[in-house]
Parts: structure tokens; sequence; C-alpha cells
């Protein structure tokens, strides 16, 4: 295990020692988060809990559950033709739970896990957790935001109490744990400006409408054969048809091209997975399958088709390709979409929080390359892709006066007990003052130390 994925199992921990009943992990894409939920899931099974691990994609599930299986633990899969099992653990299918709610055959688990928990407040999800009032959730994703803007705290109508933030991807990235990317984009956007919204987001056959023109298609593949020819790439599309067209010109170009989608059969969608993880498949087009559950690392390049206002949808379709894997130095983002300049580059740092959409100013601000088209932070020099140097203009110097305060010894404890990770306190703590003392600081309930205390004598 990673350091920071035992790192983030304490901080979970920590949470339920804390009064939280459902917690939130937040970690990046590629972090992990099946290895950490697992570990969890089979701390809990040792000391006789069960667990339900809910998930909504086949790709989904059949992770878990190779997870929890590499991990030594027992369990059963409810989802169709899967047998039923008495085992503590179960991964289920929401969609099949949902329809077998109230079933004889699965008690009531003590702690609901729930993979991709940005849906947790949708219907299916919603009534499972209903069904179960008396379970400890665990909610794990990347983006803990849903596009229409509802938050995952129980104070927006979510479910969960307390938010566990592991690193960054700009941290996992400096770690080595995932790979930095480069980004290239045309230097116009398509023109949305006609394009209505549905549910939130750009109205789908509007955007298919747009960014199906042939001359934009093209320029899709021309670059991908200029800036990373015979890469594994993911085609991010609009629609089903729009995928199959992509797929086409792509063909057509002479590359090993395929498109898939919700309707096909699992045999050719896994088929064209393993095609494209062993180089039989070189690009795959598809419309939103793999936004999710895609575990692909050889994918070299992400080539942007789908326009979207979502940053959770943004963020999980760039983030499908930036696991590592051998002589892969980086991964190469064709941003024809204009996603880049409306939600940031991959690694951009986000105020992720529980009550409603984060308060974001927008996307920090980037620029693009005159000479290659790559984007990247206002603050370089030259261009990190092509080396071409920008014209420096040298700001004018101002001086703002402030009010200085004294920060005394007091001032500096209380200001460390406050903003240290729990897990850092806990391993320095040495008496039940120290304990006191971090929760004074920290407006913890009474009982905090009290749980702390008998863990210690376990």
């Amino acid at each position: 295990m990673r350091p920071y994925q035992a790192a983030v199992i304490a901080d979970t921990r920590a949470a339920y020692l804390t009064g939280a009943r459902a917690p939130l992990l937040v970690l990046p894409c590629g972090a992990g988060k099946t290895v950490i939920f697992s570990a969890i899931a089979h701390a809990a099974a040792a000391r006789g809990r069960r667990i339900l691990v809910l998930a909504h994609r086949r790709e989904l599930i059949r992770q878990a559950s190779a997870k929890l299986s590499a991990a030594g633990v027992r369990h059963g899969v409810i989802a169709p033709g899967h047998p039923s099992t008495e085992d503590l653990v179960q991964v289920a299918s929401v969609q099949t739970l949902a329809a077998r709610l109230g079933d004889p055959r699965y008690p009531a688990p003590d702690l609901i896990i729930i993979d991709e928990a940005h849906h947790a407040v949708a219907g299916q999800w919603a009534r499972i957790i209903r069904a179960y009032p008396q379970a400890n959730l665990l909610g794990v994703t990347a983006t803990p935001e849903r596009l229409d803007g509802k938050g995952l705290g129980v104070g927006s109508g979510g479910p969960f109490d307390a938010i566990v933030l592991g690193p960054s991807t700009a941290e996992l990235v400096e770690g080595g744990y995932l790979v930095p990317t480069r980004t290239f984009a045309p230097s116009d956007s398509p023109d949305l400006s006609r394009i209505g919204t549905r549910a939130g987001d750009f109205d789908v056959t509007g955007l298919a409408a747009v960014m199906g023109d042939r001359t934009l298609v093209g320029d899709a593949v021309a670059h991908y054969g200029r800036l990373a020819p015979g890469l594994a790439a993911v085609v991010f599309c609009v629609s089903v048809q729009h995928a199959s067209d992509v797929a086409e010109t792509f063909r057509g170009a002479g590359w090993r091209a395929v498109a898939i989608s919700g309707d096909t059969p699992a045999v050719e969608r896994d088929a064209a997975l393993g095609g494209l993880a062993s180089g039989a498949v070189q690009v795959l087009c598809t419309c939103d399958l793999i936004s999710e559950g895609l575990d692909v690392p050889a994918i070299g390049a992400a080539i942007l088709l789908r326009p979207t206002k979502s940053l959770s949808l943004h963020v999980q379709q760039v983030g499908r390709g930036m696991r590592p894997a051998a002589g892969k130095r980086h991964l190469i983002v064709l941003d024809h979409a204009g996603n880049s300049r409306r939600h940031g580059l991959p690694d951009d740092p986000h105020e992720w929080r529980l009550e409603g959409r984060p308060k974001r100013a927008g996307a920090a601000p980037i620029r693009t390359c005159p000479e290659c088209g790559h984007l990247h932070g206002l603050a370089a020099a030259v261009c990190p892709a092509c080396g071409h140097a920008y014209e420096i203009q040298r700001p004018t110097l101002r001086t703002v006066s402030g009010e200085l305060r004294e920060i005394g010894m007091r001032t500096r404890r209380l200001e460390r007990l406050r903003t240290l990770p729990l897990r850092r306190l806990l391993n320095e703590a040495q008496t039940e003052a120290d304990l006191r003392e971090i929760a004074v600081a920290r407006g913890y309930r009474r009982g905090w130390v009290r749980h702390v205390l008998r863990e210690w004598r376990a």
C-alpha cells in the first residue's frame, strides 16, 4: 500500500472517531480508491461487520471484486449472473440491488461503501441508502460535485456529513503516482453560443451538430497524427452516432479505430478495451461510457470532442489517462472541445466542499502557445512543449499598507492544532491532556477523547 493511501485510511478512521457517520473520501483519478476501500472493508469484515459496496457499472463491479480478492476478502456479487452468497462483504450493482430491496437473502449492512459517490443523491442510490438507515456510509470519488449543483453534504440534501481530502493531482504527479499532462488546443474553441442547456449541461442534439463538423473532426485526426501518432487514445464524443462517425474518420486516415457504447455487447466492449491495452486498437471512440471506471494505464492520449459544463465529467475524462505505465512519460490531451479553457488544466487545484458547488472564480488563467497550441500556466516564460519564448512584460511595483499583528506562542499553538492533519497530531499526542487540547482547539464533541483512548488501549 502506498504511504498516502495508508494516511487516508487513518484520516477516514479519525473522521468516524470524531462522530461522523458518513464521511466522503476525495482522491484524484488513479490514486487507488478501490485499494483503499477494499482495505477498509477487509478490516471491518474482520470485526464481523457486514459491508455493502455499491457501484453502477460492470467495470467498476469487476474492479472492486478483483481488489477484494487480491486482499484476501471473501465476498459475494449482487448482479445478474452471480449466485447469492452469505459472505459478510457484498459488491452490488446499484440497479440490481435497487430492484431486490427487501429480499431476505441480503441482510442489512453495517457499512455501505459507495464507489463514484458523486452519484449518491440520484434515485436508485438514494433509495438504497434510505433502505438501510442504521448503516454507516463511506463515499469515495474524485469529484464531489454534481452537474446540477446539488451538494453531497447533509445540509444540501445529500448523505455525507464529513469530507476527507487525499493528496491533490499535482502532489500525485510529483510523487510519480500519476504522469504529467501536455494539453494542446486550437486557438479558437467551438462556437457554442447557440447551443441550449438541458439538465445543466449543453444540449446533446445541438452539440452533435457542431462537434460533428467534418473539418473539426478532420483536425482532430490530423492533430493525433502529428502530436500523438500511434499512441493508445480514447476519444470522448457527444453521441453514439458521433463516436461511430469519428471512428470511421480515423480508420479512413489509416488508424485502427473502433467505437463502443452502452449498447455494444459486453464481449465486444471487453475486446475493444483489451485491444487498446495490447495495441491491437489505437483509437477508442466512446460516448461517456468509460468516463468512469476505465483502468487502462497504456492510454497515452485523451482526445476531447465533447464540450461540457461539468467539471466532474472533464476531470473524470482526462484522469482516465494519467495512470503510469512502462515507458509512458506523460499524457497527451488534445482538447477540441474547449473544456480546458472552461475548467482548467488537469493538475489545477480544486476547493472541494460538501455543501454545494465549490466557490470558484473560474478556471485558473492559461496561455495558448502561438507556435504549437500547447496550453499551460501564465507564469511560464517559455512554452514547455516547443520552447517558444514569450515577451516579458515587467510590472510596475507598488506598495500596499496593512496592519500587522503579533503572533504569540499560544496563537501559533492553536493555529497548529486547528490546521495540521489530525493523523499527525494523534501520532504526536502522548497523554490524555494532549488529546483534550486537540479536542478544544478543533471543537470536537466531549466523547471524542474517550473514543481515542479506547482505541489506544485496544
